[in-house]
């Protein structure tokens, strides 16, 4: 009878760990696709307000909020890890048409996920990877994504990753 209840406890605790360990698993080339970028949860920690700040202070915090609502990021993940980033939108458009010197709006980038979670990038001029964010994902379908932002190895600002097409 010991024997049994050891067996069975063995088997309930085996599925309930790879059920759970296979969720949190970020397969990369999963990633692959096109991606539209929400910022709205960095815009909400700009915009917090603190009974502290002062009437200029959340002005400047308005225009900042209203200038990263207006830019558009979308994210390309191919397969053999590259992708490219397109910056549009709002304040970039703005810049380029008052400007002599355009801004590049598209970013070369190769990628590559470790530890199950953490995205590394680099530019296609960059010799070494750089640790720059931790992804969460939603689904298995990878269509909602989380990426938390890393600045000197630390969770700074995250934002949402939303699927466009495949």
């Amino acid at each position: 009878m010991l024997n049994k209840l050891f067996f069975y406890s063995l088997v309930i605790f085996s599925i309930s760990c790879n059920q759970s360990n296979d969720a949190n698993v970020f397969e990369s080339e999963n990633l692959r696709g096109k991606y539209s970028a929400d910022f709205s949860p960095i815009i909400n920690e700009i915009t917090a307000s603190d009974k502290k700040d002062d009437k200029v202070v959340n002005v400047v915090k308005g225009i900042a909020s209203l200038a990263m609502s207006s830019v558009k990021v979308e994210f390309n993940f191919y397969e053999n890890n590259k992708g490219v980033m397109h910056l549009g939108g709002g304040v970039i458009d703005f810049m380029n048409a008052f400007s002599d010197a355009k801004a590049d709006n598209v970013k070369e980038f190769v990628y590559k996920v470790e530890n199950d979670s953490v995205l590394f990038m680099k530019g296609e001029e960059e010799t070494e990877f750089h640790k720059w964010a931790i992804v969460k994902k939603y689904s298995e379908s990878y269509d909602y994504l989380k990426l938390l932002i890393l600045k000197d190895g630390e969770g700074e600002h995250y934002f949402n990753l939303h699927k466009l097409t495949e």
